[in-house]
C-alpha cells in the first residue's frame, strides 16, 4: 500500500527521521522527545535546527516560482503546470508534510520550555530560544497559508490521540492572527541585533520586517481577492484597512532602526553602476570588480550564511540550473524602465527592438544585471527552437558568480530571504494603498533609494503626472524588477493583487519579431520554429507589434481557483472534516 504522509503521520516523522521526505533540509540529527531539555544549551540547539526550515538555494527551484509566472519561460511539466493552471490535486504535498513536521518540532520546544520553567528553570536564560520558536511557528504557518489558504492551526505537540488531527480547517483570518501573535512574541523576546557569531540568526528587527511582509500580503489579499478563494465556512472578515496601515508603521519602524541600508557602491567608478549585479554573489574580494567582500553588505535582513572557508557552501546545482532555465519573457524585459525613469512606451530613450542588444541601451541596470550576460553588443542572438526548459535565448544572471570565482557546488555567498530593499518597497506600497497618494519625500526614503542603485531617475509625482502614469503601478513595477526571483515575491504579488488570472492565462511572449532582424534574417530566426504562431498585437514599447508566442493561452486555463493549491487528497480522506479549496 502506498505510504500516506499527513498531518496525522507527521507525529511520527521526528521519531523515525524520514529526512528523504523533507524539502530543503540539512542533514542534521533529529530532535525528538528523547532529547532532554535540561539546560539552556539544549533549547538553543533545538532552536538552531529551525533555521533549516528556511527555504534554501535548491537545484529543483522549489521556491523559484518567478520562472513560471509571466516573467519566466520554464515550460517543463515539473512545475510549469502550476503557472499554466493545469495542475491537479495530488495524494500528497511535500510543503504540507514539511510544514507540519516543522511545527511539531517547534511546539515541542515551547512545551518543554513551559515544563522547564515550571520545574524551577530560569525563563530569562531560554528567552531567545522561545522567541525563535515563535518566529518559526509564524513562518511555517504563513508559508502554509500562502499555498493553501486557511489550514489547521497547530499550536501544541500533536500525538496520535490529539483532537487537532481530525479538526476542521481554520480560516485564513484565524491563521493570520496566529501568525501575527507569534511574531509579536518573537519581536518581544529576540535580541535587537544579530551580528558577529550570531549573523544569520533572527533578530527582533528581522522579525519586525517579516511582520511587515505578512501585513502587506494579507492586507492586499483581502482588499483585492477578498473571499473569492475562501473555502466553505471560512467567514467574511475584512482586515485589509487595519493590516495595510500596520504594514506602513511596521516597515517604518524597521527603517527608523537604522540597522540596515541599501548596498550601493555605484560611487566607485569600477563598479559601473552595477552594485545590484554583484550584491547577490558577494563573497571574497575577487567576487566582484570593486573588490568588496560580503562583510560590506548590510542589506540582507534574513539570510542563510554560507562560507567557502568552512566548506559550508551552496552544495547544489542552484547556480547552474538557475542560469539556464530562468530565461526571461519579453514581458520581463519590457518591465524595466529607461534611465529617465519612464516606462519604455513613454521614454524617448528607448531604442526599440531592431537589434536584440538595443533593448538594453539606456535601461535600468537591473535589466542587465539579471539578463545581460549573453547579450552581444550590436547583435541579435539566434532564436532557437522552443523547448520545454527554455523559450528564449537569454539567461538569468542573478545569483551567479563572476568569472567562475566559485564553481558550482562551492559557492559561499550568503542567500537572502528578506532584504532591506523589500522593506522600503513594502513601506511605499502600503503607504499608497492606505492613503491613495505618496509624497516625494516618502518616495525618496523608499523607492528612490532602490532606483538610485539601478541608475535610473527618481520616481516623483511630477514624473507620474506629466506622463500619464499610475503611481501604484510604478511602485508595483519597482517591486517586481527589484525582487525578481526572491522568495516567490512576484508569484505571491500577482496573486495578492488579483492580476495573476489575467497575466498567466495570456500568451507567453518570447520575442518581438516585427521591425527586428528576426523578421528579415532567416539565419537568426527560422519561422518554422514558431510552433505556436504569433501574437499580432503584443503591446510593446513601440506600440502593438507581432511577437513570437512560446506558450499559447490555449495551454493556460489559469484562473482564481489556481491562486491556492488543493489540499492533499490523503489529508481529506484521513480527516473528513477538512473542506477542499473551491474549484478543486
Amino acid at each position: 500500500m502506498k505510504k500516506i504522509i499527513s498531518l496525522f503521520s507527521a507525529v511520527f516523522l521526528l521519531l523515525v527521521s524520514c529526512e528523504d521526505t523533507f524539502l530543503d533540509l540539512q542533514d542534521l540529527d533529529s530532535v525528538t522527545e528523547q532529547v532532554y531539555f535540561d539546560d539552556p544549551q539544549n533549547f538553543e540547539d533545538a532552536a538552531n535546527r529551525f533555521y533549516r526550515g528556511l527555504h534554501s538555494p535548491s537545484p529543483t527551484m522549489n521556491d523559484g516560482w518567478d520562472m513560471i509566472t509571466d516573467y519566466g519561460t520554464e515550460l517543463s511539466g515539473r512545475i510549469q503546470d502550476y503557472g499554466q493552471g493545469v495542475n491537479t490535486a495530488t495524494d500528497e504535498d511535500i510543503y504540507w508534510n514539511n510544514g507540519y513536521t516543522y511545527l511539531r518540532e517547534i511546539n515541542l520546544l515551547l512545551q518543554k520550555a513551559e515544563e522547564y520553567v515550571a520545574d524551577g528553570g530560569d525563563a530569562s536564560e531560554i528567552r531567545e530560544s522561545i522567541a525563535t520558536a515563535h518566529f518559526f511557528r509564524a513562518y511555517q504557518h504563513f508559508r502554509l497559508l500562502k499555498r493553501f489558504g486557511g489550514i489547521p492551526l497547530v499550536t501544541e505537540v500533536t500525538n496520535v490521540d490529539s483532537e487537532i488531527l481530525f479538526a476542521p480547517r481554520n480560516s485564513r483570518y484565524e491563521v493570520v492572527e496566529q501568525v501575527l501573535s507569534d511574531l509579536d512574541l518573537a519581536i518581544a523576546g529576540l535580541p535587537q541585533t544579530a551580528t558577529g557569531a550570531n549573523l544569520g540568526k533572527i533578530s527582533s528587527i528581522a522579525a519586525m520586517a517579516y511582520k511587515a511582509r505578512v501585513l502587506l500580503f494579507e492586507g492586499t489579499w483581502e482588499k483585492y481577492v477578498g473571499t473569492a478563494t475562501d473555502f466553505e465556512g471560512s467567514g467574511t472578515e475584512d482586515n485589509s484597512v487595519a493590516y495595510i496601515a500596520a504594514a506602513v508603521t511596521t516597515a517604518k519602524a524597521v527603517m527608523d532602526s537604522g540597522q540596515f541600508a541599501i548596498w550601493n557602491q555605484n560611487a566607485d567608478p569600477i563598479m559601473e553602476n552595477n552594485s545590484y549585479r554583484w550584491l547577490f554573489s558577494l563573497e571574497g574580494a575577487e567576487s566582484n570588480p570593486g573588490g568588496y567582500t560580503k562583510a560590506s553588505n548590510n542589506e540582507f535582513i534574513i539570510q542563510t550564511i554560507y562560507d567557502f572557508g568552512t566548506q559550508n557552501t551552496i552544495n547544489s546545482l542552484f547556480t547552474q540550473i538557475n542560469f539556464g532555465r530562468n530565461s526571461p519573457t519579453q514581458v520581463a524585459l519590457d518591465m524595466y524602465v529607461s534611465d529617465d525613469g519612464l516606462p519604455i512606451d513613454k521614454s524617448p530613450l528607448f531604442q526599440g527592438y531592431a537589434v536584440q542588444s538595443d533593448q538594453f541601451i539606456d535601461r535600468d541596470r537591473r535589466m542587465w544585471a539579471n539578463f545581460g550576460e549573453l547579450v552581444l553588443e550590436g547583435e541579435s542572438l539566434p532564436i532557437l527552437a522552443i523547448t520545454a526548459e527554455s523559450g528564449t535565448n537569454l539567461s538569468n544572471w542573478k545569483f551567479t558568480t563572476w568569472n567562475n570565482y566559485r564553481v558550482v557546488r562551492t559557492e559561499g555567498y550568503n542567500y537572502p530571504h528578506l532584504r532591506y530593499a523589500e522593506v522600503l518597497l513594502i513601506y511605499a506600497e502600503a503607504l499608497y494603498e492606505r492613503d491613495g497618494s505618496i509624497s516625494d519625500s516618502d518616495l525618496n526614503i523608499s523607492v528612490n533609494l532602490v532606483r538610485d542603485r539601478a541608475a535610473v531617475a527618481p520616481l516623483t509625482n511630477a514624473l507620474v503626472s506629466a506622463n500619464g502614469l499610475d503611481m501604484l503601478e510604478e511602485i508595483r513595477r519597482e517591486r517586481t524588477v527589484e525582487l525578481y526571483m526572491e522568495d516567490n515575491n512576484h508569484w505571491n504579488d500577482i496573486r495578492r493583487w488579483d492580476t495573476a488570472k489575467d497575466l498567466l492565462s495570456d500568451d507567453l511572449i518570447g520575442y518581438v519579431i516585427e521591425g527586428s532582424e528576426y523578421e528579415t534574417d532567416s539565419s537568426l530566426f527560422d519561422s518554422s520554429n514558431a510552433i505556436f504562431g504569433f501574437k499580432e498585437d503584443y503591446p510593446s514599447g513601440v506600440g502593438p507589434v507581432r511577437a513570437l508566442i512560446i506558450d499559447p493561452s490555449s495551454n493556460r486555463p489559469y484562473n482564481q481557483k489556481n491562486y491556492l493549491w488543493p489540499l492533499p487528497i490523503n489529508e481529506t480522506v484521513i480527516n473528513t472534516n477538512l473542506v477542499q479549496n473551491p474549484g478543486w
